[in-house]
This record gives structure tokens, C-alpha cells and sequence, in this order.
């Protein structure tokens, strides 16, 4: 009976993932602007002056049924490569490298460069693929219009060799002189215009129990100031121009260089008047108190000074702030173990007449205590190995086809342990844009009712039918099991401040993501299908059987068309599209039967 069982979910979920989401899907694919997709492989490297350039690679997929007009086979198809010194690839001057393409009904071309690094800076370089393509005129005849598929920039630095680097201190105290810990100093440089090299050579240091903090810099011409003051202290507004040079680091005196000192940089303690204090608890559904839940307070003072409070809930489910004056969001940064943190966000405005909720842009109420309710993380089923996920009609997988914001939380919504009852509406108007008549409208309210949609959505808007990026799907994956704060960014292109950091991190942790050789993430890149698959996998714990697939190849309920069996991703998709029934091997699978 539980054989039978098993096929029986397989089959239905399969048949309601073939209407759900496949039959949708190539209507939606016809939707795209352009027929061409789009892969890049920047190399993001620093390089030495003159030292050889590993290539940059542009490839460019076309598949027929992702068009909207006809492909000119008559016309050119040309590759050719451009280089600017921002950050854009919106510009068609410095081009080079052109080539023509061969035209074919499905067509991929991998086109690459070598960058030059003969001249010391930061270049971008982007590929441009050019086309013709037939579309209905005004007049319904057909007309020939000319069309482009655009890569991201690359970004390529070249460096000097023995580039200057030198260090020196910055010293924090208070207005008696004692060492003052928990000062954030910042470095900016003054000389460059390039935001991306801004950001390369933007320093951040501070200050530990003696007050000193250390920076260590790159020649140039930097602002030197206090970014944040410690907790109890107003921050100096002390600013200084240091140069950094092979004869060491100076401090800019109208027109002359002094050799640098330690700068002392001073700060007031707060008087005790200028603070208040307030609680905010934490439960779950049914009222009971939660405790280890971090609750974050987030603002600037009232002189204009970023503080950032972050309070743990205690047994009795509270948190209990001291603030300074200013205005802050309060929100609910991590939820306790087994639960899912709410998106609900308060603005938080601290006066020398006490704590308000500013309720409108013209009104605040006095302060009366939050609660913040956290609902249980639901549990994915692991144990059967139905197919989740399946091939189009044509008979291929498209495996680097992206997947929509909506089709992600439904795909989701099917792979829970306790299924979601499918007569039941739970269709709501928490996102205005979810049009209640839309074939993914029930699945999204029920998903947003059992709280793992958390800054999947960062507006009020769900934007269903946009193409979901690898960062949003990291956190929608992250919401189905307890989250990992950790202060180990794991990606150099994932910001300490990006909004999906700790759900990035956390998923990293977990061994479900893994990220590029060369360290990135691309957390805005657009996740495919295979990606898709290969990540959900992991979550699920489930390994495909490469021996039972090599020798039952011809018994599989489905070969797809577009899929090699030297393909990255091919176990991963096969795993994820064929029903079975298996034996667990360690970390591996045994299979003993396919389904339909």
C-alpha cells in the first residue's frame, strides 16, 4: 500500500505541475522582449600591469520558441564587444572584436575576449549580439527591425605591481581622555569618480578596548571622519584629508602635506535625559512567549549619527531598549529556532517627551507595547521522491530557462510534508497585485499566511510574473529552515548590507548554494532552471541514482531533448522530474522503480 500510495501522489502532483506550471509557462516565455538569452562569464579579476588575461566569455542561446517575430536568417547576425569606464553597458562607443554568426533555428555562440592589461585602471567590458527579426507592421505586413541581446558588464582591474600600501591608527576617547570601544571610522577616496573602484578602496575600521583602530590603504587621497559613534556617545564631526604615498601618510593642510599623527577623535557622552526606554515581546500564534528571538532597532540619532540596537528576546519573550533621540524601524531581525520571523516593521520616533509610533506622515501615538507573533517554519517532504518539476510538451527541460517570483512560491507550496487542501481560499489582499483569478493567485495567499514569504516581497507589490533572481530564491529557500546568523559573508559581490545577506549566508552555511570559482554569487543574476533544481535538491536531500539511470535509460519515463548526460545539471533535473522509489545509501540514493 505505501507503493501504491506513493505513485498515486507522484502522479497527481506531476499532473498538476504539468497544468500549473507547464502549460503556462511557454505563454509566459512568449512574453520576453528578445528571443536571444543571455549567459556572461565575467572574470570580475585584478590583474598586474601587462600580465596575461584569462578571456571573458559571452554566450548567447536562442531558443524558436521564446520568440516573438521571426528570425531573418538573410540579414547578419554580429558579435562584437565593447569597453567603457563605468559601469555600463548602455553606451556604443570603444567597439571591437566584431564577428559574424552562423544563423541556425536554435543557435549558440561563444564569443570571448582577452582584456588588455597594459594601462592601469578599471575597464567594463560588455558583449552586444545583433540581429534581424520579422514582426506585424501597423498595417499587418511583416517588417525587418533590427535587434539586440546586451550582456552585463565585466568588470577587469589592472594594478600596478608593488602598489603602495600603508597603515596608520585613529584613537577614540572621551572627553577625559579614556579609550572609547565600538567607534566606526570610515576612509573615502577623494580621487576617483569610478563607483565600483569607490567601493574597492572604501575603508571601514573600529575602534577596540584601547580606542585605537587600524587602517590599512592603498596610495590615494581620502576623507577621513567618524561614521558612527559607541552606544551612549555623540559622534564627532571631525573630518580630515589624508594622502597615502610611497613616503608614507600625511595629513592635507590647505596646500601643504604634514607628516601624519594620530588623529584623536573626541565624542560627548549622551546625558541620561536624551534616552528612553521601552519592551517588545515576542510570541507565537496561540500567545505563548518566545524566547532567542533578535529584535532590531535601526535609525539616526537626532544628530544625525546611524545607530543600529540589536536586542535578544529573554523567557519571557521581551526585549527591552534604551535609545537615544532620533527616529528608528523597528522590525524583527532573526526569529527564535523552529520559526519564521514576521515582516511586520514599526517606525519608531524617540523625543525628549518619550517613545511614539509615528502612525501616518503627520501622526504619532504614544508608545504602547509591540508584539511581534512568529508562525512555525513548515516542513518540506523528503521522504517521497515524487517528480517536482518537469519538462515542456516539445519534449526538453530547458534547464537554463528562469523561473517567475510566482512559479517559485508554487513550486514550494507543493513540496510541503502537511499539503496545502486545495478547496480551501486562501486568497487574500496583502499583495494588491495578485489578480485573484490567476492560476498561482491561492497558492501565494496560502504561503504568505504560513509566513515564508519574509522579504521575499520588499515592497507592497508581489510581482508575480517577473523572473525571480538567484538572491530572492535563496530567501524564499532559506524560510524552510531555521536561519543561520552568521557574520561570515561567504560571496565577494554579497554586501554586508545587502538585504538578502543573512538569508544568503544561511543557505551557503547549509551547503545549499556554493557560489562561482571566482568567489561571487550574482545575487541580481536571474536563477535557471537547473540552478533551480540543483538547490531545492540539496534541500530535500535527495541524490540521483547515476548507475540506475545509465542502465535503465531506455525504461525512463522521459529523455528530454535538450539534456546530454555530460550536462552539469543532468542528474540534478533527473532527480528532480522522475518520480521513484529508492533506498537510502548515506548521502546517496539506490533506486528500484520509476513512475510516470
Amino acid at each position: 500500500m505505501k507503493t501504491i500510495s506513493k505513485k498515486l501522489i507522484s502522479t497527481l502532483l506531476v499532473l498538476a505541475l504539468a497544468f500549473g506550471l507547464f502549460v503556462v509557462l511557454p505563454l509566459c516565455a512568449r512574453a520576453a522582449e528578445e528571443p536571444f538569452q543571455v549567459t556572461e562569464n565575467p572574470v570580475g579579476a585584478i590583474y598586474l600591469l601587462n600580465q596575461t588575461a584569462v578571456p571573458i566569455q559571452a554566450t548567447f542561446q536562442y531558443d524558436a520558441l521564446a520568440e516573438l517575430g521571426t528570425i531573418d536568417s538573410a540579414a547578419p547576425i554580429t558579435v562584437q564587444w565593447y569597453w567603457s569606464q563605468n559601469n555600463s553597458n548602455t553606451g556604443r562607443s570603444n567597439g571591437f572584436g566584431e564577428k559574424s554568426v552562423e544563423y541556425s533555428r536554435k543557435i549558440t555562440h561563444m564569443t570571448t575576449l582577452i582584456p588588455a592589461t597594459n594601462v592601469v585602471g578599471v575597464r567594463y567590458y560588455y558583449a552586444v549580439l545583433s540581429y534581424n527579426k520579422s514582426v506585424a507592421g501597423s498595417l499587418g505586413q511583416w517588417e525587418s527591425v533590427r535587434a539586440e541581446a546586451v550582456t552585463e558588464p565585466a568588470r577587469i582591474e589592472v594594478i600596478a605591481p608593488g602598489a603602495v600600501e600603508k597603515s596608520f591608527m585613529v584613537k577614540k576617547v572621551d572627553e577625559e581622555g579614556k579609550p572609547l570601544a565600538g567607534a566606526v571610522f570610515l576612509l573615502v577616496p577623494e580621487d576617483d569618480k569610478d563607483a565600483q573602484d569607490l567601493a574597492n578602496r572604501t575603508y571601514e575600521a573600529t575602534s577596540k578596548a584601547d580606542g585605537n583602530a587600524t587602517f590599512t590603504a592603498v596610495e590615494g587621497v581620502y576623507m577621513l571622519s567618524e561614521k558612527q559613534s559607541p552606544v551612549g556617545y555623540s559622534a564627532s564631526d571631525e573630518k580630515y584629508k589624508i594622502t597615502v604615498n610611497d613616503d608614507g601618510v600625511f595629513i592635507n593642510k590647505t596646500s601643504q602635506l604634514e607628516t601624519y599623527d594620530t588623529l584623536i577623535f573626541v565624542n560627548k557622552k549622551i546625558p541620561a535625559s536624551a534616552t528612553h526606554d521601552f519592551t517588545v515581546k515576542k510570541s507565537d500564534e496561540k500567545g505563548v512567549a518566545l524566547a532567542g528571538a533578535t529584535i532590531r532597532l535601526e535609525g539616526l540619532t537626532g544628530d544625525g549619527v546611524p545607530r543600529v540596537y540589536n536586542v535578544i528576546t529573554d523567557n519571557k519573550g521581551e526585549a527591552k531598549f534604551t535609545v537615544e533621540i532620533g527616529t528608528y524601524e523597528l522590525s524583527e531581525y532573526a526569529a527564535p529556532q523552529g520559526y519564521n520571523a514576521t515582516d511586520t516593521t514599526y517606525k519608531i520616533v524617540v523625543t525628549t517627551e518619550g517613545v511614539f509610533i509615528q502612525d501616518s506622515p503627520s501622526k504619532t501615538i504614544k508608545y504602547a507595547i509591540v508584539t511581534f507573533i512568529n508562525k512555525e517554519i513548515p516542513t518540506l517532504n523528503k521522504k517521497d521522491h515524487f517528480a517536482y518539476m518537469q519538462g515542456y510538451p516539445e519534449g526538453d527541460f530547458r534547464p537554463t530557462k528562469n523561473m517567475t517570483r510566482a512559479e517559485a512560491v508554487v513550486m514550494f507550496s507543493r513540496l510541503l510534508t502537511e499539503s496545502m487542501n486545495v478547496s480551501t481560499d486562501y486568497r487574500n489582499s496583502y499583495y494588491p497585485d495578485i489578480v485573484s483569478t490567476k492560476w498561482y493567485a491561492n497558492q501565494v495567499g496560502y504561503m504568505q499566511q504560513l509566513g515564508v514569504l519574509v522579504d521575499y516581497t520588499r515592497d507592497s507589490n508581489f510581482r508575480p510574473d517577473i523572473p525571480v533572481t538567484r538572491a530572492e530564491f535563496a530567501t524564499l529557500a532559506a524560510h524552510f529552515d531555521n536561519l543561520i546568523l552568521t557574520n561570515t559573508n561567504n560571496f565577494s559581490d554579497v554586501a554586508t548590507d545587502h538585504w538578502a545577506v543573512k538569508y544568503i549566508n544561511s543557505a551557503a552555511a547549509k551547503g545549499w548554494i556554493i557560489g562561482n570559482p571566482d568567489g561571487t554569487f550574482k545575487p541580481e543574476a536571474l536563477i535557471t532552471r537547473a540552478e533551480v533544481v540543483t538547490l531545492v535538491n540539496r534541500m530535500l536531500e535527495r541524490v540521483a541514482d547515476s548507475a540506475y539511470l545509465t542502465a535503465n535509460l531506455s525504461y525512463l519515463p522521459r529523455i528530454y531533448t535538450d539534456l546530454a548526460t555530460a550536462y552539469w545539471g543532468y542528474l540534478a533535473i533527473m532527480e528532480a522530474s522522475t518520480g521513484h522509489d529508492y533506498t537510502k545509501d548515506g548521502a546517496g540514493e539506490h533506486w528500484s522503480a520509476v513512475y510516470e
